[in-house]
């Protein structure tokens, strides 16, 4: 049994484990739950030997061991799966799987045949098509992510610990990794699973500890808990119930185009894909991975080149030369990847605020402090922003505050015209809830958007359509009664009529 008990961390003056603790048992799969900021990531990283806790003691089997490196982690039979990749992007496949593992033959010298054979059974195991001489920087996120996963597996750990590792996944692959996960539990490994996608711990997890603040505040049996309850453990307070939940939304269907999308085709993922959106209204783009959502998105925002088909937008053709046409012309535009696209991680929370603002205004407008500070100010009061002060930067908040930071600058714009690709990747439930409570109100408000998501009771929850992607073009369009669980999976499938 491997145990944490009474940790106690701080950052200075942050306080991120307060006396936390949590068990798991051989074969036992346990879910760690929290907001964004609860101590759980820090939980994972004492495990991992990347975090040393300034109170508490770590016990496995009873006998209080240390742990001061991942070097430490991995003698005791600890591996660990990250949502910020460990891998090297440029090395192989091949080399990032056997770096620090490799087998040995009598004479110490590296077995060349047995690295074959384990690089070939992993890659069999997770299903990963790829060249194991590829480099890493060259495969596709959700691809990196399960070789990630493999290489913890290859170690073949005692303990597994599991950081969000399904952020980048998509329904295909996560089936993949979850029959990997029961496989491993028969096999007596204990794991410890952190996500913030709901439907997931009710499917592979047996038990859960459920942390806010840095403490723990419950766990218990997964089977013992509702939605309801998980939510109100993770914030301290029960969901608000949406006066207009998924399925009850208005129909705008019958209202103004705002975009009006024929034929596009944008080499090589999107061919022949039509779409309406109305003012007013959410459509929901789904699709499993690399099905043109991404590429359809960013052409909308001139940032990929159309091959063919038109683009009507307010009653005009647009064709954008790049985003920033689009922004002047009232497009937004919010990413799930935060610090890639979205956030200037070393700027401040203010100047975060004001980019959209910079971006959108004239090339010479005066812009006084006394206004920027009172219009960022504005942003985080209106949309619950929690953070220490505007001149802080943007990476000292946790995943959800950054997100809603990213949206409280877009929205603050009132753009006619919102996209989202994948928003919530990474942000905790009750972040989530409060950022479909946004879009929601924003839509009744007169604003279209449109959100491409890789959750599909995400997009049930919020959209009023859905159009689904497959293999580059619309396989379906879900609305009122059609719009199920089992017709959006089917179609993320292309199993159509």
């Amino acid at each position: 049994m491997f145990e944490l008990r009474a940790i106690e961390k701080r950052f200075d003056a942050v306080v991120a484990l307060n006396g936390a603790h949590l068990q798991v048992e051989p074969g036992e799969i346990r879910a760690l739950l929290g907001s964004n900021g609860s101590g759980k990531s820090t939980m994972i990283k004492v495990l991992a030997g990347l975090v040393n806790p300034n109170k508490g003691q770590v016990l496995i089997d009873g006998n209080p061991v240390t742990i001061q490196n991942g070097q430490d982690s991995r003698k005791l039979g600890i591996a660990t799966a990250f949502q910020d990749l460990s891998l090297i992007p440029t090395m192989s496949v091949r080399d990032n799987i056997l770096l620090g593992n490799e087998p040995r033959n009598k004479l110490g010298m590296v077995d060349k045949k047995a690295a074959d054979e384990l690089i070939d059974s992993l890659l069999k195991r997770f299903k990963i098509d790829c060249d194991p001489n590829a480099y890493v920087q060259t495969l596709m996120p959700s691809v990196q992510t399960m070789l990630e996963v493999a290489k913890a597996v290859s170690l073949k750990p005692r303990l597994l610990l599991l950081d969000e590792v399904t952020a980048s996944l998509h329904y295909d692959e996560i089936e993949v990794l979850f029959s990997v996960m029961r496989e491993l539990k028969e096999e007596g490994v204990a794991m410890l699973y952190v996500t913030h996608r709901m439907n997931e711990v009710f499917q592979i997890c047996d038990t859960t500890t459920i942390m806010r603040s840095g403490e723990t505040v419950t766990e218990g049996k997964m089977s013992d808990f509702t939605l309801d309850d998980i939510v109100y453990y993770m914030t301290g307070q029960r969901p608000e119930t949406d006066a207009k939940g998924a399925g009850e939304h208005v129909e705008k269907a019958d209202g103004e185009v705002l975009l009006d999308v024929q034929g596009m085709t944008v080499f090589p993922k999107v061919r022949n894909l039509s779409m309406r959106a109305y003012k007013g209204e959410i459509v929901g783009i789904g699709g499993l991975q690399g099905q043109g959502q991404s590429e359809f998105i960013r052409a909308l925002l001139g940032a990929e080149t159309v091959e063919d088909g038109t683009i009507i937008y307010d009653g005009k053709e647009a064709k954008f030369k790049s985003p920033a046409a689009a922004v002047v012309n009232g497009m937004g535009f919010i990413s799930g990847e935060r610090n890639r696209e979205a956030m200037f991680p070393l700027r401040t929370i203010e100047e975060n605020i004001i980019a959209g603002k910079v971006a959108k205004g004239n090339l010479f407008a005066f812009m006084t402090n006394k206004s920027n500070h009172a219009f960022a100010n504005d942003a985080v009061e209106k949309y619950s922003i929690k953070i220490g002060e505007l001149g802080h930067p943007a990476n000292s908040l946790s995943g959800g505050n950054q997100q809603k930071l990213v949206v409280a600058r877009w929205i603050a714009m009132q753009p006619k015209l919102l996209l989202l690709d994948d928003p919530t990747k990474g942000v905790d439930i009750h972040s989530r809830q409060e950022i479909h409570r946004i879009l929601r109100k924003c839509a009744d408000e007169g604003m279209t958007v449109i959100i491409s998501s890789s959750e599909s009771e995400e997009l049930l929850a919020v959209s009023d359509r859905i159009y689904v992607f497959y293999e580059g073009a619309v396989s379906a369009v879900l609305s009122g009664a059609n719009k199920t669980p089992e017709a959006l999976v089917a179609a993320m499938m292309g199993m159509t009529e």
